[in-house]
């Protein structure tokens, strides 16, 4: 067999097995193990990746909805609503009001705010206040009334919602009456009484604070 190959043939080939086998133990021990590590690594590294993306994400997310609190904050802030109910502003606001809206005479009573606590206020340190409003009015049309609530509801500093409503006529409309309206004589034809709710946010500590001192309306 030996003559046949050639011991020349034989060593090459056993070289060359040799060197498979070499190959097969670098492959197998070393190149396979490195892979396995390099992809373990790879995945380690996109896992690590997508989780900073993630909080990318979040803190981007967050920070958009803080600009949009901070936002609706500022609106909230420039429509009154964000306010300790000062009494006095309170009752010059009225008085404009009932001038602008044309009744007679409109007298009101401001009862004291009751604190009222939620999530949403709580969060950035407030409460709410909630304070009842009573208002009689005498005019001479029912519109004039109706102007009244209206600029209340949007005129007036913080929310206002109307909770109550009563209007009676207290005169017809006859000579008499629209000759006296008609010389410049006030004549109550109607009169009303209201109830609103007034609500605002003001901070947690300023409202403690006006409790503990007695200030007007708590």
């Amino acid at each position: 067999m030996f003559q046949v190959i050639g011991v020349k043939r034989i060593l090459m080939l056993i070289i060359l097995i040799a060197a498979n086998a070499a190959l097969a133990a670098v492959t197998y021990l070393y190149v396979m193990p490195e892979k396995q590590g390099v992809e373990q690594q790879l995945n380690m590294t996109r896992a690590q990746i997508s989780q900073k993306r993630g909080e990318s994400e979040r803190l981007r997310t967050e920070f958009q909805q803080i600009q949009e609190q901070k936002a609706n904050f500022e609106n909230m802030r420039a429509a009154g609503i964000i306010s300790n109910q000062n009494r006095l502003a309170a009752r010059r606001r009225i008085m404009d009001i009932q001038e602008y809206s044309r009744v007679l005479k409109a007298s009101y009573d401001i009862g004291s705010a009751e604190v009222e606590q939620t999530k949403a206020a709580t969060d950035i340190r407030h409460v709410i206040l909630n304070s009842p409003v009573g208002v009689d009015i005498e005019a001479i049309d029912d519109r004039d009334i109706f102007s009244f609530i209206y600029w209340m509801e949007n005129a007036f500093p913080g929310h206002v919602a109307v909770t109550s409503l009563k209007i009676e006529r207290v005169l017809d409309v006859n000579d008499a009456t629209l000759r006296a309206i008609g010389s410049g004589t006030p004549v109550v034809l109607v009169r009303g009484a209201i109830d609103f709710v007034w609500r605002t946010m003001a901070p947690e500590e300023e409202v403690r604070a006006a409790q503990e001192f007695g200030s007007e309306g708590f």
